[in-house]
């Protein structure tokens, strides 16, 4: 996943698909063999046309969901970097997919927001330093 900061980090570009009652940090799959950090890169470039971005290791979070049946764990690397160009609409859709909408949020506001996984403000929050995140999540 990317944190995607502003030029002067008062905002962070999150993502909500139109069936989803929450927000997320932009990000996709790792193809097999690719490395995460250029799987990061290609996903932001084929979802928002940002060329360019460098990225740096910021945390990993891991997700554990358990329900009835399975439980399931989700590691997800995340990178940040700085979209140093002007922000010309807050809100617009993904270049990829019809489905996927784009919001630019002022950092302050973060708690006004649903995010998911919910732990991930405290990522964005403190974004200088390496972060481990544990979730649980029972269904």
């Amino acid at each position: 996943s990317a944190l995607i900061f502003n030029k002067d980090k008062t905002k962070i570009l999150l993502f909500y698909g139109n069936d989803m009652d929450y927000y997320m940090l932009p990000r996709g799959k790792v193809h097999q063999l690719e490395k995460s950090e250029d799987a990061i890169k290609r996903e932001i470039i084929e979802e928002l046309g940002f060329n360019d971005l460098q990225f740096d290791l910021v945390g990993i979070s891991e997700e554990i969901v358990k329900d009835k049946e399975n439980d399931i764990q989700q590691i997800t690397l995340t990178y940040k970097c700085i979209y140093e160009d002007e922000i010309k609409k807050e809100t617009f859709k993904s270049i990829e997919s019809d489905w996927i909408n784009f919001k630019w949020v002022d950092i302050n506001q973060l708690d006004n927001y649903k995010i998911h996984p919910s732990n991930i403000k405290d990522m964005i929050k403190n974004n200088n330093d390496i972060n481990h995140l544990v979730e649980i999540v029972n269904k």
